[in-house]
């Protein structure tokens, strides 16, 4: 076999920066948040709570990592994907890593996923704000 496949996944100093500057956009838009870096797999690299951001949103943050590491897509897709598959959507909603509603997603380079973030703390659009604005401070560099 002349081929192994070969999984491409962010470095920690990557993760840091991600999730810091989640922190900062959040900062400068008046919130406090949790922001967690996951690597390809979905395994945690980073976790970065705000002083005073929700202590539950911590684990929802990384919820949402995961979810966009292992599909691919933005969570907040899923009221989409899911519209009809009331079955799948409750099996899901049922599983303890996953998160349905926005502020996670992956991180792409070259077009493949290395890894993904996951916003939490605020609503769901602040959320999806603060995760995007770090990806795009990501893909400056």
């Amino acid at each position: 076999m002349d081929k192994l496949l070969i999984s491409t996944s962010l470095t920690l100093e990557a993760a840091q920066f991600l999730a810091q500057a989640a922190i900062d956009h959040a900062r400068q838009t008046g919130f406090k948040m949790n922001a967690v870096v996951v690597d390809a797999a979905g395994n945690a690299l980073i976790s970065l709570r705000d002083p005073g951001a929700p202590l539950p949103a911590r684990d929802f943050a990384e919820k949402k990592a995961y979810t966009a590491a292992c599909y691919g897509w933005s969570t907040d897709k899923w009221n989409d994907i899911l519209a009809d598959r009331a079955v799948i959507t409750a099996g899901l909603a049922q599983h303890e890593k996953i998160a349905m509603f926005g502020g996670g997603l992956p991180i792409v380079v070259e077009g493949e996923v290395v890894g993904a973030i996951g916003v939490a703390g605020g609503k769901v659009a602040d959320d999806i704000a603060c995760a995007e604005a770090a990806i795009n401070a990501f893909n400056r560099l």
